[in-house]
């Protein structure tokens, strides 16, 4: 009797269940013996009886020894979706909020990859394993889910599921994600962030589709956590059902407004001059803006920079020359001061700042604005060169009222709410941003880093002001390569100190390399302990998966014959003989080709508590 808890390697699953044929016999003959056994035994002693027991029970033993081994030769050709109901999900979450739910799985080990290499030799319809003819009404009854689902069943019918838990904890670390389209990647984003909101968290979704089961399963859950006013959707190509965001309302220092603006910028924010460049020209803009009591916004900013730069100066050197040279100046030294600039009334202001005020009333926002206007205009144009675009994108209809609010009192109020980021991280709630880059990819791309680069200051100030400490924020980012920033990058980084646990999705992983580089790509899915893989391709993202699962030792049965005669000796003469080897190899614990043969809904993951599961994700449906 072979101990298979500790030689796994030595069980042969796939073989005839025997079990059950054996079943069958004790059990058909317990049964003639019980209708016949009367007429053979004329005892007053039930003989017939005590035989029929004794089979019957054989039968049953029988039964239960092979009916393990049935089950998982059952499993290897159907599947099922896996369906849970919002309330029962959503008991499950707030009855222990300190768990996160991960679906049904189990943990994969090296017996199950030892059974994955046994299924990959058999043939191509697998006829090596043959299911009873009891069995084909219930097959054929998962037949059609099967095929829906795609993929190989067997894969997860080689462990024995159970429902998969894990602490919090284990998602503070990160999570990036992997899957090819239509393989249940938004319904494995949906199960985790319905999870976060029931832990308490701040839930801030960045969607490029508005997928529209996951923003209703969102606001379904808020409503029944009775915080359905703190649901906020945005939408560019629905602005009067979308909310209002000023990505420049919250700052520390006007600096932190200027790298939040460059950092959407093509090219490296430290080594790029053209990055530079814009850097300055922004930050210039927004201490004048300051300086005159103007609040900074994308549309403000825009304007001043591309075309209003001389009416912003002028305004600038107004307000210091009422203050030095009094509140008539104008009519005083006016006519003066435009024979200055040469019939310019902004260069000779400008001038005479330079030449007279200039050390004594010397500010950083003045400074910064007369250099600005008094830059060669020719260069200036080449140098933000990338800079207009970007202004143009992020403040054209609808987006300059959405991303530049303004508050109006009267009767045409504009009652759509107002998003300050920075406050809603402090007092709870969930922001459902859709980028709708099906449509504009461009700029869905802009909106998607700009609110990036608002959610990381927002991490800053909670560093710098609030020690780390405070609500929890779980953000989600959906094809995240079409948004990458510095700013993402940084969080990934440094941002689990302020209660900040980011998941990140991609198609795969040369999605991040064709947007950076292989080393940065790398490096982004260097900082995530956390990793979920759905069925992917491409042979980079199944080699990296499955580096994470390592290696383990398969061993192989070899047999071999030999005949042999020789004509030298006797006509009788014959040898031959049969050898069985056993060799042992290193192969990966997961082998990478199964990950282009995952059905929908199923992945991988590599935990980071240390586990390695094989999980099932469910469908998450609206109680009746």
């Amino acid at each position: 009797m072979i101990d298979r808890g500790k030689h796994f390697w030595m069980e042969n699953m796939f073989r005839p269940v025997f079990e059950l044929r054996q079943a069958q016999i004790w059990l058909f003959g317990g049964l003639f013996t019980l209708v016949t056994g009367g007429l053979a035994f004329d005892t007053k002693v039930p003989i017939h009886l005590l035989l029929s027991v004794f089979m019957l029970g054989v039968a049953v033993v029988r039964f239960r020894q092979g009916a393990p081994l049935l089950k998982r030769q059952f499993r290897l050709f159907v599947n099922y979706f896996y369906v849970i109901s919002s309330l029962n999900y959503r008991e499950m979450n707030l009855k222990d909020k300190k768990t996160a739910f991960l679906g049904r799985g189990f943990q994969w080990g090296p017996e199950h990859a030892q059974r994955a290499y046994q299924v990959m030799s058999m043939s191509t319809e697998y006829h090596e394993v043959k299911l009873p003819l009891l069995m084909k009404p219930f097959s054929k009854r998962y037949q059609a889910d099967t095929r829906k689902l795609g993929g190989r069943a067997w894969i997860h019918g080689l462990g024995d599921e159970a429902e998969v838990t894990a602490d919090e904890g284990v998602f503070h670390a990160h999570s990036v994600i992997f899957g090819n389209p239509g393989t249940g990647k938004t319904t494995l984003l949906n199960m985790f962030s319905s999870g976060a909101l029931h832990r308490g968290n701040v839930v801030i979704i960045i969607d490029p589709k508005n997928d529209a089961d996951w923003r209703k399963t969102i606001q379904r859950e808020c409503k029944a956590l009775d915080m359905e006013d703190r649901f906020y959707f945005f939408h560019p190509s629905h602005p009067s059902k979308s909310c209002r965001i000023d990505p420049l309302r919250s700052y520390a220092r006007t600096t932190e407004l200027a790298s939040r603006l460059s950092s959407l910028l093509p090219g490296e924010a430290e080594s790029d001059p053209y990055v530079q460049f814009a850097w300055k020209c922004i930050y210039q803009v927004i201490e004048a803006q300051l300086y005159v009591g103007e609040s900074p916004q994308l549309t403000k900013v825009g304007y001043y920079l591309m075309s209003g730069k001389f009416q912003l100066a002028q305004r600038c050197l107004d307000k210091l020359f009422k203050q030095v040279l009094g509140p008539e100046w104008m009519s005083s030294m006016g006519k003066e001061i435009e024979k200055m600039g040469q019939g310019s009334m902004v260069a000779g202001m400008c001038y005479y700042y330079q030449q007279n005020l200039q050390e004594e009333h010397s500010t950083p926002a003045l400074n910064g604005i007369v250099e600005m206007v008094s830059h060669p205009a020719e260069h200036m144009t080449k140098m933000l060169g990338s800079t207009a675009p970007l202004f143009a994108q992020l403040t054209s209809k609808p987006l300059d009222e959405l991303l530049s609010p303004t508050i109006t009192l009267g009767e045409d109020d504009d009652l759509r709410p107002i998003v300050d980021i920075d406050k809603l991280v402090r007092t709870g709630g969930v922001l459902y941003v859709a980028l709708d880059s099906l449509s504009d990819a461009m700029v869905a791309s802009a909106i998607g880093k700009l609110v990036l680069a608002d959610v990381c200051a927002a991490s800053a100030r909670r560093y710098n002001y609030e020690e780390g400490k405070g609500r929890r924020v779980s953000l989600f980012v959906d094809e995240a390569h079409a948004c990458i920033n510095d700013p993402l990058i940084n969080m990934l980084a440094v941002a689990r100190g302020a209660q900040f646990e980011l998941y990140v999705s991609s198609q795969t992983l040369p999605d991040y390399i064709a947007k950076t580089n292989d080393a940065q790509a790398r490096r982004i899915l260097g900082l995530a302990s956390n990793l979920f893989c759905l069925r992917v391709n491409d042979n980079i993202t199944q080699e990296y998966a499955t580096e994470n699962f390592g290696e383990a030792s398969i061993r192989n049965v070899g047999y071999s014959l030999n005949s042999g005669t020789s004509t030298a000796g006797a006509l009788g003469e014959f040898s031959g003989g049969l050898k069985e080897q056993l060799s042992e190899t290193r192969e990966k614990v997961f082998p990478a080709t199964l990950l282009g043969d995952l059905p929908n809904l199923q992945y991988i993951a590599r935990l980071a508590d240390g586990r390695k599961v094989k999980g099932r994700i469910p469908f998450l449906k609206e109680a009746a």
